[in-house]
């Protein structure tokens, strides 16, 4: 644990304090290394500058530079875990068959809904509609073509004509994740 070698870039000691401060930090032993190899360029780059360090000691300005890199490395693990969290909660419900409402919608009472959507999907063509129902099921543009024995521009073509479809309809908002209404839109 803790093998990797930097002699001639940087001094030991400074090694040992990537993993002192990474310790600290209760980031786990078999991240370390990775983090070790991702820090020392940077610290080899970096030059100590006393004129510009307010009083600070060389160890104290490493120690800041260090402990920048790992809260970044913390930051970013936090965030995929929440992507994945996200993900995996958007899974289940695609897998369940609940409705997955986007957040910045109200929920509109489900007759009104259920007569939007019939609307809209009387509008569709058959191929259209299983484009829409593949989507909506989570399946990729690739899986879609290949059940419909199509191309991938086809699928792209089908599904640029149900957002038309769907945005004319008042229903932009379920086929465009940035979409925000204005107040007082519908």
């Amino acid at each position: 644990m803790h093998t990797n070698s930097y002699v001639g870039i940087v001094e030991p000691e400074v090694t040992r304090l990537i993993v002192s401060r990474a310790r600290r930090l209760h980031i786990s032993p078999d991240e370390i290394d990775d983090l070790q190899q991702r820090i020392v360029p940077v610290l080899a780059e970096f030059k100590f500058d006393a004129s510009r360090s307010n009083g600070a000691s060389r160890t104290t300005v490493l120690t800041a530079v260090i402990d920048r890199q790992l809260l970044a490395h913390l930051r970013t693990t936090r965030r995929y875990a929440e992507h994945i969290e996200r993900m995996g909660s958007r899974y289940r419900a695609l897998a369940s068959g609940r409705p997955i409402w986007p957040n910045h919608v109200t929920q509109p009472e489900p007759v009104d809904l259920r007569m939007d959507l019939a609307d809209v999907m009387q509008q569709l063509s058959q191929r259209d509609r299983v484009v829409c129902d593949g989507l909506s099921k989570g399946q990729t543009i690739k899986a879609i073509a290949e059940r419909l024995g199509c191309g991938r521009d086809t699928i792209n073509r089908a599904i640029a004509r149900i957002r038309n479809i769907f945005t004319a309809a008042g229903l932009k908002v379920w086929v465009d994740p940035d979409y925000r209404a204005e107040p007082g839109q519908a």
